[in-house]
């Protein structure tokens, strides 16, 4: 399957803004069932651009305007080839009291995706929501984090507006509900809770039912986890959708929850106050690619 996704983002300013720096993680990464074939950002009015990998190897684009303008337009698109992986080869699954029996290693060594972090505070309201729903010594690793995926997911409803970018896990068990970051962020408590190395999966979500030649809903980033279950590589789970990812998964970067891979961060100058944000996300399936994204560095 071969994708092509534009990723739209406009700025309107009530001042002119200045000295404008952004930096854009939207660069799909390559990876198992997954190659990046083209990539390219452009802008209105048009910027200095400089590519560079994160702490976490993701691919950043840096994006700077020095003279005034009234509004920025930002344009990301990609071609991604997407593939059913072959999924991770394990012996077994192992069962807790024999994976916690290798606790002080694991903590060591993936320490950044065991202990808290901005968006998963290890607060008493996650500890007790765990309690609930806390693993059997006789549990398989790989049943549990299956289980727990599930579990977030029937306790919440999908409620968009509910939450926004900022919102902690603690909002997500005030409210009741939330969206796709807010499910990713409380799965990532509970794991990490049981000893379970898990990290924050930014991305798109094709849609399944467009043919090649169909005008592509509208779309938007997606969030969702990966877990380092023993025996095995790093294992994706789709919380929002209770299950593994599948082919239209489409991964642009991990970290240790949102704060570290935002689609754009930024700052300006201006002698206003305000600015209004627009953002159009379009995948659309294509049944060949002969090279070439418009606007590719």
């Amino acid at each position: 399957m071969i994708l092509r996704i534009q990723h739209r983002t406009h700025f309107v300013y009530d001042a002119p803004a200045y000295e404008s720096h952004n930096e854009l993680r939207l660069a799909p990464v390559d990876g198992p069932g997954q190659r990046c074939l083209a990539f390219g950002v452009s802008t209105a009015p048009a910027s200095a651009i400089i590519e560079y990998a994160d702490a976490f190897g993701n691919r950043v684009h840096a994006v700077s305007i020095h003279p005034p303008h009234d509004a920025l337009a930002i344009l990301a698109e990609a071609v991604v080839e997407r593939t059913a992986a072959a999924p991770p080869a394990r012996t077994r699954d192992v069962t807790f009291a024999e994976f916690l029996a290798e606790d002080d290693a694991r903590s060591q060594e993936y320490q950044e995706f065991l202990t808290p972090s901005r968006y998963v505070p290890f607060s008493d309201r996650l500890r007790r929501f765990f309690w609930q729903a806390r693993p059997r010594p006789t549990e398989g690793v790989g049943e549990y984090a299956a289980r727990a995926v599930a579990y977030v997911r029937d306790q919440f409803e999908y409620e968009p507006g509910s939450t926004d970018v900022h919102s902690t896990i603690e909002d997500l068990l005030t409210s009741g509900g939330g969206v796709c970051q807010d499910f990713a962020h409380l799965t990532i408590g509970l794991l990490r809770l049981a000893g379970i190395p898990t990290r924050y999966v930014s991305g798109y979500l094709a849609p399944v039912s467009t043919a090649p030649g169909n005008p592509p809903p509208e779309q938007a980033t997606h969030a969702w986890v990966e877990a380092l279950l023993p025996g095995s590589t790093w294992t994706g789970f789709d919380p929002t959708h209770r299950g593994p990812t599948r082919p239209e998964h489409v991964r642009i970067g991990i970290g240790r929850d949102y704060a570290d891979v935002p689609p754009l961060r930024g700052v300006y100058r201006s002698h206003g106050t305000t600015q209004t944000m627009g953002v159009d996300v379009r995948i659309e399936p294509l049944a060949a690619w002969t090279g070439g994204v418009p606007g590719e560095q």
